[in-house]
């Protein structure tokens, strides 16, 4: 049986579910991630986008904030907080959920790196792997989902 797990915005307008084995945990300094979680970083949960139920009439506006942003990041209405962000379609599509987004959060897998930590606002004491720029982010990015089937 696939896990579920339910998944909310922190004012809890915007509730949903995700199924199915997370794909891998991060820790994101970008610069977006810094100003919409209001943090130093995002601890953000990826999962494959297929597993995704979000019910009719969310409250949930998606909007790119990059140019050329191939990550449609979702606020809630009402809190004005992210709520979750998804990137590709259909079997390769990906959803990035915060893990304090996540209900049962003690249940996810631990966080395997850090991305876009060039960009950080404070340096990290720990023993992930730390992805400095974009260049060398995505390529992380690319070699685990390959490794794990997903590219």
């Amino acid at each position: 049986m696939m896990p579920v797990y339910r998944c909310h915005c922190p004012c809890e307008t915007n509730q949903f579910e995700i199924s199915g084995p997370p794909v891998t945990r991060f820790f994101c300094h970008c610069t977006i991630c810094q100003e919409k979680y209001q943090a130093p970083y995002a601890d953000v949960v990826l999962f494959p986008l297929a597993g995704l139920a979000l019910p009719e009439g969310h409250s949930i506006n998606f909007g790119q904030y990059k140019r050329f942003g191939a990550i449609d990041r979702g606020m809630c209405t009402a809190c004005h907080q992210p709520v979750m962000a998804k990137a590709g379609e259909g079997s390769k599509g990906l959803a990035f959920i915060a893990a304090h987004n996540v209900a049962n959060a003690a249940s996810l897998p631990a966080p395997s790196m850090h991305v876009f930590y060039g960009t950080r606002v404070a340096d990290v004491a720990d023993s992930l792997p730390k992805y400095r720029h974009y260049v060398s982010s995505q390529f992380a990015f690319l070699k685990l989902l390959l490794t794990r089937g997903r590219a």
